[in-house]
């Protein structure tokens, strides 16, 4: 069967879906099982519930993926926005996890409007203006930042809560207080990340890892096993799933610390989005080229519907984007059958 050229392939609507339909369920469903694991994982290094990252990424698949300005980019939570959701519900909590997560809430909702503002002013083109090396060195940055939290939750240790500084102080603390199963789970998992491309196996590694890790989970017995502070070692999710919703708070709306929340999760979140669109776009075997501005309107209008359902902001992300493209997507649908399995 001949592929479908530029001029013949119908790239939105149900006359799209009727003719690329199993080609997109394909996709959309190999995505589907990489995006699941790390949507729960973006969520609780955020301080977020792991649900949140469920519900980003079912939003952005069921929602964004009709509205969206780009064909073959995947809408959810992000490793890249970690670290200012993080410091938001630091900052605005000041000790309380749940009220800062609510307050966070909020300022997503604020970020998704001010997002859908700067599409409707054509800020999307305003992405060819930044400089690669500035775009480098921030994703450098949220990389180091997102290496040192996470570190502690690879060795199985709960550090005391606090700045980036004493968290960083306290990893040698962490190494010798180690929990050995913990250790050699996350061990096996970055050394499969790194081994297993070799194979050449269009498996994902993402889901040997995960699949491996819940063999070694039950071999060592972690469902019954509880940390020092009473916290499983496994993602926990409420048995009633709405007990995970809240309700975003704006009582803090005038205060300087929101606006820094909301401005860090709308600068951040548009250029990551801008960037992921265009690089998608140049492995695109058709050659297609976003609409930006469109784009992000669409992601605006996620991130106010995810965090009024108690969701993690997200943005169009790279690298479920490019496995979606690898794995032979031709539409947006395959963006809209990730959600759905989701």
């Amino acid at each position: 069967m001949n592929e479908p050229s530029l001029s013949t392939l119908k790239q939105t609507g149900m006359v799209s879906l009727k003719e690329n339909w199993q080609a997109d369920l394909r996709a959309g469903f190999l995505v589907f099982l990489i995006a699941l694991p790390l949507s729960l994982g973006v969520a609780i290094a955020s301080g977020f519930p792991p649900s949140a990252g469920i519900i980003s990424a079912i939003v952005g698949g069921l929602l964004v993926s009709q509205i969206s300005g780009s064909y073959l980019t995947i809408n959810g939570p992000a490793a890249g926005l970690i670290v200012v959701i993080l410091a938001a519900v630091q900052a605005l909590g000041e000790g309380d996890a749940l009220a800062g997560y609510r307050y966070t809430l909020a300022a997503i909702v604020v970020s998704g409007a001010l997002q859908i503002m700067m599409g409707k002013f054509k800020a999307g083109q305003l992405s060819a203006f930044f400089p690669a090396s500035v775009v480098h060195g921030m994703l450098a940055a949220i990389g180091l930042i997102i290496i040192a939290t996470q570190s502690h939750v690879m060795l199985g240790v709960t550090p005391e809560s606090g700045s980036l500084l004493s968290i960083i102080v306290q990893i040698p603390h962490s190494v010798l207080n180690m929990k050995p199963e913990i250790f050699l789970i996350s061990f096996l998992g970055l050394l499969l990340l790194v081994i297993w491309p070799l194979v050449g196996s269009r498996v994902p590694a993402p889901i040997i890892v995960v699949l491996v890790g819940m063999l070694f989970s039950w071999h060592f017995g972690l469902g019954h096993v509880r940390a020092a502070n009473g916290s499983k070692f496994l993602v926990s999710i409420s048995d009633n799933f709405s007990d995970d919703f809240h309700l975003p708070d704006f009582s803090k709306l005038f205060t300087v610390a929101f606006w820094e929340a909301v401005v860090s999760i709308s600068l951040v979140g548009s250029l990551e989005t801008l960037l992921s669109a265009t690089a998608v776009d140049k492995l695109d075997p058709y050659k297609r080229t976003s609409d930006l501005d469109r784009d992000l309107r669409a992601v605006g209008i996620g991130n106010m519907v995810a965090s009024l359902m108690s969701g993690f902001p997200m943005i169009a992300e790279i690298v479920r984007s490019s496995e979606n493209v690898n794995n032979g997507a031709k539409t947006s649908w395959a963006n809209f059958f990730h959600g759905l399995c989701l």
